[in-house]
């Protein structure tokens, strides 16, 4: 397969829309044309707080990664690896956004096999599923899903990324707007977005290697906006259901720092902590990191006996990561996950050591 360019501009952002006739059309480009990416970013932040709208989205996830384990008897390093077949995994949810007298309402269903949900009032998340499943119990990093959380804070990111137009196409029958966002180093990936015309609402997004080629896509299939929406779709769909509660989510948390036993020696600039605490039982730690787009985790923890030694994995955009850290002070191991390249996941293992 031929490799295209890292981030190029999509063709369908170059069509006109069919519906529109020449003069309509030629207003509207010249109106993209006086709108900064700035303004589109921050119409998007806007739209997902305040818009009122209920739709149907894909979320797929392709796999184009190779599994390498390595393990160390004495001075020799034994490494083992095998490609993994290119695959899409693809699921969809419904998801319903409101704003009532001021506060925030989400619900997002999980389609498809058991039923799961997650609801948020305000800051306040929880999640409905069935008694035996235990998937959504982790899911506290992710308190509102894939879809809505995932450009907030747009203007964080100018230091990190370089954000720009790229022409107007349809999506879901929407008149939308491509824009581009190139990461301004190796150490993150790049996005394609289209931004609804009329609310600023993502409709689609591509996330992409340095190759060019597609990790992940989010896109709506079907989109209500607006008066159409109603509150009873807030309802959740599985009466009876557990609840199982979520501690309290903040747009603005105070920055944590890593406990004072472990140090973490290089994350890419631009790169903060969001979340840091210690695991007393593994003689560990796990800290988290964002950029306000992308995010990653190092788990620091001691060394099991049937450890496999360093693993890569990667899967869609997540890297998972392990690095063998071996010294004076007892065996440990290593592991980052999330979505950045996984050679700046290498670099940020081999930069983990123990303080004195």
């Amino acid at each position: 397969m031929k490799l295209i360019s890292a981030l190029p501009s999509c063709r369908l952002c170059s069509i006109a829309l069919v519906a529109a006739s020449v003069t309509n059309g030629v207003l509207a480009e010249e109106g993209v044309a006086r709108t900064t990416p700035t303004d589109w970013l921050h119409a998007m932040d806007d739209a997902f707080r305040n818009l009122n709208y209920d739709g149907v989205f894909e979320y797929s996830i392709a796999s184009h990664s190779q599994i390498r384990i390595q393990k160390r008897r004495g001075n020799q390093a034994l490494s083992v690896t095998a490609n993994v077949a290119h695959d899409v995994t693809v699921a969809s949810f419904r998801i319903v956004h409101m704003v009532i007298d001021g506060v925030e309402h989400e619900r997002i269903a999980y389609r498809g096999g058991r039923g799961r949900e997650i609801l948020r009032t305000g800051g306040r998340v929880s999640y409905l599923l069935p008694e035996d499943d235990e998937s959504f119990a982790v899911a506290a990093d992710l308190p509102t899903g894939p879809y809505p959380r995932r450009f907030m804070r747009s203007e964080d990111l100018a230091a990190n990324y370089r954000f720009d137009l790229s022409g107007r196409s349809s999506v879901i029958g929407r008149p939308a707007v491509c824009l581009e966002v190139h990461p301004l180093d190796d150490n993150r990936y790049g996005f394609l977005l289209w931004l609804d015309e009329e609310t600023g609402l993502l409709l689609r997004s591509e996330l992409r290697d340095a190759t060019g080629r597609y990790l992940e896509r989010v896109e709506f299939l079907s989109l209500k906006v607006g008066a159409s929406v109603s509150e009873d779709a807030l309802r959740p769909e599985l009466p009876g259901v557990p609840v199982q509660p979520a501690p309290e989510f903040s747009e603005g948390p105070a920055p944590p720092t890593v406990p004072v036993s472990w140090k973490i020696g290089w994350v890419p600039a631009g790169f903060r902590i969001t979340d840091a605490h210690p695991h007393e039982a593994k003689r560990g730690v796990h800290v988290m990191f964002s950029d306000g787009l992308a995010t990653f985790s190092v788990f620091v923890e001691a060394a099991p006996q049937s450890a496999a030694g360093g693993v890569f994995s990667r899967n869609g955009a997540t890297v998972l990561l392990s690095h063998d850290l071996t010294g004076e002070r007892g065996d440990y191991l290593v592991t980052v996950v999330g979505e950045v390249p996984p050679e700046t996941a290498q670099r940020v293992a081999e930069s983990v050591f123990r303080g004195r």
